[in-house]
């Protein structure tokens, strides 16, 4: 009969101590896991309501972000969606191109293009209104006003360190292709 293994110790993910629990990093790990299968519920979620309304999940994400504004520049929802202004602008043509979105001059700095709603995307919105309802309300069936509050502070600085993170990870990883 074979004996169990001993496990061996497995090197720490982290080291700040908020983080570890006994000198461990499982929960942290476990965090990590959980919101990776939460983003992919959020990708899946998202893919569906655009596929609904026969655009790709990106041109989804930026019509959803230009219709809580009169009109965005496309510097600015890149900035907000984290990607590049050149990704934006091949994405927001297509909308164009579809009739969702209307792009044009700012009137205040012609070098700036904005993206604009119009009747198509509002009809748009109003379709999936209800599939968007049904579904975002089980995706955080769990939060009250108040979790609800927190998890969006949560989330905007947890945002703002992953952004340096990626920044840290290229840099780092540059620096290993090299050695």
């Amino acid at each position: 009969m074979a004996r169990p293994r001993k496990r061996s110790r497995r090197p720490l993910t982290v080291s700040r101590p908020a983080l570890l629990s006994r000198g461990s990093d499982a929960g942290f790990r476990g965090l990590i896991h959980d919101l990776i299968a939460y983003g992919h519920r959020l990708d899946a979620c998202r893919d569906a309501f655009a596929a609904i309304a026969g655009i790709s999940g990106v041109q989804y994400e930026i019509l959803m972000l230009v219709s809580r504004a009169d009109a965005l520049p496309i510097g600015e929802v890149a900035a907000r969606l984290h990607r590049s202004g050149a990704f934006i602008t091949i994405e927001a043509n297509g909308l164009v191109q579809k009739g969702i979105l209307e792009k044009g001059a700012d009137p205040s700095d012609g070098r700036k293009v904005l993206l604009r709603m119009n009747r198509k995307s509002l009809q748009l919105l109003e379709r999936l209104a209800p599939f968007q309802v049904r579904i975002n309300d089980v995706l955080f069936e769990r939060l009250d006003a108040k979790r609800f509050q927190q998890l969006r502070e949560l989330a905007r600085d947890l945002l703002a360190s992953g952004d340096r993170a990626v920044a840290m990870i290229e840099l780092l990883t540059h620096e290993a292709k090299a050695a």
